[in-house]
């Protein structure tokens, strides 16, 4: 089986929520799905302003499917470190992460969320 490819997906749904999703134990996509759901059955699914890509690895620990912009520097300096651990101290740092447009990526999330507007799962 081929390694999955190191991605980092940061999805700017408007300017107070952008989220970030990667390869975990599942997909970034299919992590996406999911979160796609939780909004859509929530009555929350808009649309998005933009998403950017990093070919940086996603958080390496705990199994994290998603996690927002804001929390996830919190989140790379605890990864690699038990509850009862102090922080990471040579933490990567978000701020250093390269992020680009994909087109292939942005028509992806596209269609994802354009067909749960038409209630196609």
């Amino acid at each position: 089986m081929a390694k999955k490819k190191e991605r980092i997906i940061r999805v700017k749904f408007n300017v107070s929520h952008v989220m970030m999703f990667g390869n975990s134990y599942k997909l970034w996509d299919m992590q996406l799905d999911e979160y796609l759901w939780l909004l859509k059955r929530n009555g929350e699914l808009d649309s998005f302003e933009e998403v950017t890509v990093s070919d940086s690895a996603w958080v390496g620990w705990g199994g994290l499917k998603w996690c927002p912009e804001e929390d996830f520097q919190h989140q790379l300096n605890r990864e690699g470190c038990q509850s009862s651990e102090l922080d990471n101290s040579n933490p990567r740092q978000y701020k250093d992460m390269i992020f680009y447009r994909d087109s292939s990526v942005t028509k992806k999330v596209n269609k994802m969320i354009k067909n749960f507007h038409a209630n196609i799962y």
